[in-house]
């Protein structure tokens, strides 16, 4: 803890960083006063019993430091900002485009649907689509894939209407079965700053700016 004593009604500080770390003014105002106060601590400190030198420079260096770091804390500040702002631009320009993000949502109309996954390597994979209880309500085989990122449209009209989740697995080249990274995209119909960062609302849902994988023109 910071404590300080008194020479003819000066004080004399000792110790005085935790103290003026919780201390709102600036950096620069901080060290005019820790001189101010070491003057008088040097001016009124008793004779027969003077502090060190090395005293003197460890309360020098405490607060070099503190102004050092309030500084830095004040310039990562800044550049918070103006990264968040960098980014808001660079969102608002995704209204109206169709961002890719990871996901496993996906809509069947009239029996057309489309669902899209990272393929490892080249291959075949099994899809599987679910209902809202994770039942599975279709299972398809998708053969003669390439590496890389798969639109694979689904044309089946014995799957109802409606909306889905899926999966998607893939067998490596030992025979083990893996599980595929599955996308969803969506058009992008408003930008939010909020705590978390830049966020995206596509789908009725909220994604982060940093999630987007890929942006096309809606």
């Amino acid at each position: 803890m910071s404590t300080t004593s008194a020479y003819g009604n000066i004080p004399v500080v000792n110790n005085t960083t935790t103290q003026y770390a919780q201390n709102s003014q600036d950096a620069d105002q901080l060290r005019l006063d820790f001189l101010k106060l070491l003057t008088a601590q040097l001016e009124y400190q008793d004779p027969l019993d003077p502090v060190e030198n090395t005293e003197f420079t460890s309360q020098m260096a405490q607060f070099t430091g503190l102004g050092e770091q309030q500084k830095s804390n004040e310039l990562l500040e800044q550049l918070v900002k103006a990264q968040t702002l960098g980014q808001m631009n660079q969102a608002v320009s995704y209204i109206g485009k169709t961002a890719v993000v990871e996901g496993n949502d996906m809509t069947v109309a009239a029996g057309v649907g489309t669902v899209r996954f990272e393929m490892p390597a080249k291959g075949t994979a099994t899809i599987n689509l679910l209902d809202e209880n994770g039942q599975v309500v279709k299972t398809l085989s998708a053969e003669n894939l390439e590496k890389g990122t798969q639109n694979y449209t689904i044309r089946d009209t014995s799957v109802p209407n409606g909306d889905y989740t899926f999966s998607v697995t893939t067998t490596d080249t030992a025979g083990d079965t893996v599980a595929v990274t599955t996308l969803e995209s969506g058009v992008v119909t408003a930008v939010i700053n909020d705590s978390s960062g830049v966020i995206l609302e596509m789908n009725g849902r909220r994604v982060n700016l940093a999630d987007v994988r890929q942006v096309e023109q809606g």
